[in-house]
């Protein structure tokens, strides 16, 4: 091999290791320019989570609302959201306090609920418990009407007492004569009575 044949290899070697380094080097570029782009474009985590309605409300720490009348009531609740009209509150863990007719009170709580300010209604959801004197009544919702003073569901009721536990379907509740009515399908036990002789009464 000549001289000129030599340089000849010699400069075909490098041309190939050229193109081979610019084929690399191409590759390299065009992987960044993806990841760049893609990083570039990628979308904001506050885009992909769901948006607030305008008309979300206010938010309330200790809500706290009492309604006047002959048959005043005082209702509470650890947060509230009030609607942009102001017409409606959703509550959390709402608690209420019903003054009767004759000076006793009911207490009703749940899970959730809402106020309707121009009715003054008020609706109980979940887990719904209304305390009557030494009487507790359990059902999954409840519905205050402010303008009858009676309260209401047509869901189940269970009733517990000291001496009696009592299921239903059904409840009225009247503020203003204190008077409890399960509707339908009553069955009940009672606990701790004692047999009488013929003809006696009842220990009541």
């Amino acid at each position: 091999m000549n001289h000129k044949e030599l340089e000849r290899w010699y400069r075909l070697r490098n041309i190939k290791r050229a193109s081979q380094l610019m084929i690399l080097l191409c590759s390299v570029l065009a992987v960044s320019g993806y990841v760049v782009s893609a990083w570039l474009v990628r979308p904001d985590p506050s885009d992909l989570a769901p948006s607030i309605p305008s008309d979300a409300g206010i938010r309330i720490e200790n809500f706290s609302y009492s309604a006047p009348g002959p048959r005043p009531w005082e209702l509470r609740a650890p947060s509230a959201i009030v609607s942009e009209s102001l017409d409606e509150v959703t509550l959390q863990e709402p608690r209420a306090v019903y003054h009767g007719g004759s000076g006793g009170k009911i207490l009703l709580a749940s899970q959730t609920g809402s106020l309707h300010r121009k009715t003054l209604s008020v609706v109980a959801r979940g887990d719904v418990t209304l305390t009557y004197k030494d009487y507790i009544f359990r059902s999954d919702e409840m519905n205050y009407s402010h303008e009858k003073l009676s309260a209401s569901t047509s869901s189940p009721v269970f009733f517990e007492a000291p001496d009696l536990s009592l299921t239903g379907t059904g409840m009225t509740v009247s503020l203003e004569n204190e008077e409890i009515v399960i509707e339908n399908g009553v069955k009940a036990r009672l606990f701790n009575l004692r047999w009488v002789e013929s003809k006696g009464r009842l220990p009541m």
